[in-house]
């Protein structure tokens, strides 16, 4: 059925115009109709087309019996995983609260599981060549291209307005018709572009935009022949991409996007130290005998450089930064500063240096997330967790105005805030292994990905890692799975590891072929 449909050219219109959609749609998170029809704060456009293109593509694609890539394997033993755990949590002692029980909370977390899982086969199978990997990219850039440009709009506005209220009114209706938003953005001068809140416009750049961007400008590769002298299309959309991710003033973020550069620093390091080293071996009639510690002793003078320069940048940034955000204003304050004592580690002191920080209500839910896993170490059930974190939540919460009003007030469940220690909650130690494994063997399909002879499979190993490093950071901030941004790097990188070992195969093959005697 499939391959009968996709010799038709309105068939192949049709689902490249969902893929587009899908793609250029991903700064849309919460978009207001699926907002207002399911309840739910994270809503993302990309849903719709994603249906779409569910029914009129995968489903004939599992009529013919179509493969997915062995990536996803570890990810579906995740999800029965959670299943099995689940169900078992109706078993526990855990008390209903809020008007809701764990039936109504295990379905709204599988729904969300549902759509990520949606986006992850859907787009792991659909990519299953070159062809189709670099058509995707170009939908990203067009994407973060148009999300750019609104925010640089937004920088200017924030920049002559005083306050968020005073902006034009085309630009409040533009924004309450493509995203619902956070009751708090007016206080905030931090922009957002289309996000519900800054942490998630941040997340954008760090698991999709960045990784792909920075791959192509570290490598000096692109997908695409745009060239204006030596630049590429890749570094004039980093570089912009660079100014309105710093007027976010990310935090978390911004460790996610060290940990990028890190790694990067790494590569880079690696790559001097060999030409270093070359250099001088060339130059020496006789290998050295202490060759060993001269190789050490290079290393560390590039390391050294290395950190001062990234240690400046990024004290320079907190610096301006500072200008506009009370929170980096926070780290110059002295009297904050010499309240925090870590040592000896406990969680009551972490929790109280991170109040000086404005750092302590995320520093209460992941304790509280952790806590649960102490008594649970098999897991509470997918959604669970807020069912058990009132008796487990530190006592400094009741400091907090925003814990204050979720525990008495809101009429939804807490939760941890953190992907890793919800995973440990809900999930036990078992799916929070399954997961991370998962991990590891994106991050074994990006490296196999790298040694590629494909520009586009070249970009996307390196982007595949930086993306991992960032994600394994952003987690501490997050703990959705219907955010779009992960799965659509997840099935890039499970199909682009399906055609790099299909590319190695025939390879293989090929030399077999012509060392075989004729």
């Amino acid at each position: 059925m499939l391959t009968f449909l996709s010799k038709n050219a309105f068939f192949r219109i049709l689902c490249t115009i969902m893929l587009f959609l899908m793609l250029v749609g991903l700064p849309l998170t919460s978009f207001p109709i699926i907002s207002n029809m399911t309840g739910a704060i994270v809503a993302p456009f990309s849903a719709l087309p994603l249906v779409l293109l569910i029914l009129i593509w995968l489903v004939p694609y599992l009529l013919e019996r179509g493969k997915f890539p062995a990536e996803v394997i570890p990810y579906l033993y995740f999800v029965l995983i959670a299943l099995v755990v689940s169900a078992l949590g109706f078993f526990l002692n855990g008390y209903y609260a809020r008007g809701k029980d764990f039936f109504d909370q295990n379905l709204r977390a599988f729904i969300t599981i549902t759509i990520g899982l949606g986006f992850y086969l859907t787009l792991s199978a659909y990519f299953n060549n070159e062809k189709e990997m670099r058509r995707a990219l170009l939908f990203i850039y067009i994407g973060g291209g148009l999300l750019i440009g609104w925010t640089l709009i937004e920088v200017v506005l924030q920049r002559t307005f005083d306050r968020v209220q005073d902006f034009p009114q085309w630009v409040h209706v533009l924004r309450s018709t493509l995203a619902k938003q956070s009751p708090n953005i007016i206080y905030t001068n931090r922009v957002t572009g289309f996000a519900y809140e800054p942490s998630w416009f941040v997340r954008q750049f760090n698991l999709v935009l960045f990784p792909i961007w920075l791959s192509a400008v570290f490598q000096r590769k692109s997908p695409f022949k745009f060239r204006i002298w030596l630049i590429q299309i890749e570094d004039i959309l980093l570089i912009a991409g660079l100014i309105v991710f710093g007027f976010s003033s990310p935090r978390v973020g911004l460790v996610a996007f060290l940990a990028s550069l890190a790694y990067l620093a790494f590569l880079l390091l690696q790559k001097i130290h060999q030409l270093i080293t070359s250099w001088y071996l060339k130059r020496r009639k006789r290998q050295p005998k202490r060759l060993v510690f001269v190789k050490l002793l290079l290393a560390f003078m590039l390391f050294v450089i290395l950190a001062v320069i990234v240690s400046s940048a990024l004290v320079g940034y907190i610096l301006v930064a500072s200008r506009w955000d009370d929170r980096f204003q926070l780290l110059f304050d002295d009297s904050r500063m010499s309240k925090i004592a870590l040592f000896p580690i406990s969680e009551d002191r972490l929790i109280q240096s991170s109040e000086q920080l404005a750092f302590m209500e995320r520093m209460i839910f992941w304790f509280g997330g952790w806590n649960i896993f102490n008594d649970y170490p098999f897991g509470v059930g997918l959604g669970n967790a807020g069912f058990y974190f009132y008796e487990r939540m530190n006592f400094a919460g009741y400091k907090s105005v925003e814990i204050r009003d979720l525990l008495y007030r809101a009429n939804y469940l807490p939760n941890t805030k953190n992907l890793w220690t919800r995973l440990l909650a809900e999930t036990g130690f078992i799916g929070l292994a399954v997961f991370l494994i998962w991990l590891y063997i994106l991050w074994r399909s990006s490296a196999l990905m790298r040694k590629s002879q494909s520009t586009v499979l070249r970009i996307m190993g390196l982007a595949g890692q930086l993306f991992l490093l960032a994600y394994l950071v952003e987690g501490f901030s997050m703990d959705s799975f219907a955010m779009p941004y992960q799965w659509v790097m997840a099935g890039l990188i499970s199909a682009g590891g399906l055609i790099a070992r299909r590319e190695f195969s025939a390879r293989d093959k090929h030399e077999v072929s012509l060392s075989a005697p004729v």
